[in-house]
């Protein structure tokens, strides 16, 4: 992994990075990774104060970090000597990242590929859990909360209006992203949310068995 200190911080932080390759996918196959990615997206940080956020031990994490590095999705930004020692400070390169949907439809993907695929959805998932759990275990109501909500609905419709829906969903991701998603960290008086979608079909349509 390159050495080379890049000063400034953020000033370049894209908005939004797309993972387009295997590789990425399955370093970031790991719920961890995935919370250190998280925690990199707001302001560059040591991974020592990343494993203070998550409340885990700094040993645990030099490893996950430094794949992160390898394949791009994190970066060295700053380095301070202390004490006799080097700090060293990463952010992830971009405000918010999504998957190349090419990525899950990729016939030549052998079988362990197919794995780590699965293994980032369930990894994305698993944090979200975890979110939700701890959001509700601090006394938060978030089924009948006004301002959350937790629900799920099964859709029966033909091919042409799913397809429209998969439209929809997408447009309000996009229209998300561009009126408020611009900084990670909130500013005053603002409150960050999480917005999870997963859109998935819970049978074989006649494409699939082709």
């Amino acid at each position: 992994m390159s050495e080379k200190t890049v000063s400034g911080g953020g000033e370049d932080l894209a908005d939004v990075y797309t993972i387009s390759s295997l590789e990425q996918i399955k370093v970031v196959a790991d719920p961890l990774r995935v919370r250190i990615l998280e925690t990199l997206c707001l302001e560059p940080r040591t991974t020592k104060q990343v494993a203070e956020i998550l409340g885990e031990k700094p040993t645990r994490l030099y490893h996950h970090v430094d794949a992160l590095a390898e394949v791009g999705l994190i970066r060295l930004v700053d380095t301070r000597p202390v004490r006799g020692t080097t700090e060293k400070y990463y952010q992830a390169v971009a405000r918010s990242f999504r998957t190349d949907p090419g990525l899950f439809s990729r016939s030549e993907a052998g079988d362990d590929d197919t794995r780590a695929l699965a293994d980032v959805a369930t990894a994305v998932l698993s944090n979200v859990t975890g979110e939700v759990r701890d959001l509700i275990l601090s006394g938060y109501d978030l089924a009948s909360a006004e301002d959350g909500l937790l629900s799920y609905v099964e859709v029966h419709a033909s091919e042409d209006e799913i397809r429209a829906l998969h439209d929809r969903l997408l447009a309000i991701l996009k229209d998300l992203q561009e009126m408020c998603c611009d900084d990670a960290e909130a500013s005053d008086g603002e409150r960050r949310y999480r917005l999870s979608i997963v859109w998935f079909p819970l049978d074989r349509g006649p494409a699939d068995s082709d």
